[in-house]
């Protein structure tokens, strides 16, 4: 595929210092006629924006902060036929753009995702694994992840983009990526996962905000399926199955280990009942949630350009 036919979106908020090195890496290993487009997601000050502008890329800003909405903005301000989202705490490494966008030499493929690793693995740490197919919705679930993802531009557009409701920022603080996966395997469209295309976690967590993460990720994974037994409720029954079993099986882990593990998968599943039973309350418009009570916006005074005598 063509450089000039991808955009690269990395949304961010509040965290320039992170934004620089992943700037850096992606700069090392991409092509420079590859687009990359930085979404400042609602910053309280500059920086975001300065940081931006020094390493010569594209800035956009919202001012209704959430990352469902940084994601859409970026969607909005391509036009370039496939876009990829990473994180800024994400390194990618060499070679991963290449590896992710030859999915799409496939004209079948509409999503494709790759592997988020610890920063501190290296080559001989990483177990191998293959490339894997997606096609059914509950899949989805397993697709990838929103650090290291791609999609046709044309799939996003027509399944009406990123849920707002979901995601950092908002109350039902993950699984928008799961969502945007399901709904785009519910239309039809095949997901691919690419282990070549290798992006690496820079951030660490304390437990408290660990399970504070852990909770969040819970509550979007439960209004996902709060949203898929209104959708279509065999795919919501067989969600929910998964996510039980599953659940069920990371306790015994946990208990087993002594560790804190336990009480951050209770905080996940905890989020998981509070999200399903928020997601009934929340209108739906066609396969999104209505965001009826968005984020205040957050402003900020424009730059001074210049000064005149």
């Amino acid at each position: 595929m063509n450089p000039r036919d991808v955009s690269i979106i990395l949304c961010t908020r509040e965290r320039p210092d992170m934004l620089r090195e992943a700037l850096a890496a992606i700069a090392a290993g991409t092509d420079p006629e590859v687009e990359v487009i930085v979404v400042d997601s609602a910053s309280t000050d500059l920086r975001t924006r300065e940081v931006a502008l020094a390493a010569g890329v594209r800035y956009v800003r919202t001012d209704t902060k959430g990352l469902s909405i940084a994601r859409n903005l970026g969607l909005a301000s391509s036009d370039r036929p496939v876009v990829v989202y990473t994180d800024d705490d994400c390194s990618p490494t060499p070679g991963w753009i290449d590896a992710l966008v030859e999915a799409f030499d496939d004209a079948e493929v509409a999503v494709a995702t790759g592997r988020m690793l610890d920063h501190t693995l290296v080559d001989s740490d990483v177990p191998p694994t293959d490339r894997i197919s997606y096609r059914t919705p509950v899949q989805g679930l397993d697709a990838g992840h929103g650090a290291v993802m791609a999609f046709r531009r044309s799939t996003l557009q027509s399944i009406g983009g990123f849920d707002d409701v979901l995601g950092a920022g908002r109350y039902l603080a993950g699984a928008e990526d799961l969502d945007i996966f399901c709904r785009a395997l519910a239309a039809g469209s095949i997901a691919v996962f690419v282990p070549g295309s290798v992006v690496l976690h820079v951030n660490t967590r304390n437990p408290t905000a660990y399970r504070r993460l852990m909770r969040g990720y819970g509550l979007g994974l439960g209004a996902l399926v709060g949203k898929w037994w209104r959708l279509a409720p065999l795919v919501g029954a067989r969600m929910s199955a998964t996510l039980a079993v599953r659940s069920g099986r990371r306790l015994v882990r946990s208990a087993k280990d002594r560790g804190r593990g336990s009480r951050d998968e209770l905080a996940m599943i905890e989020g998981i009942l509070r999200g399903y039973l928020r997601s009934r309350h929340l209108r739906l418009s066609g396969s999104t949630f209505v965001d009826e009570y968005p984020p205040t916006p957050i402003r900020i005074p424009e730059p001074v350009v210049g000064t005149s005598d």
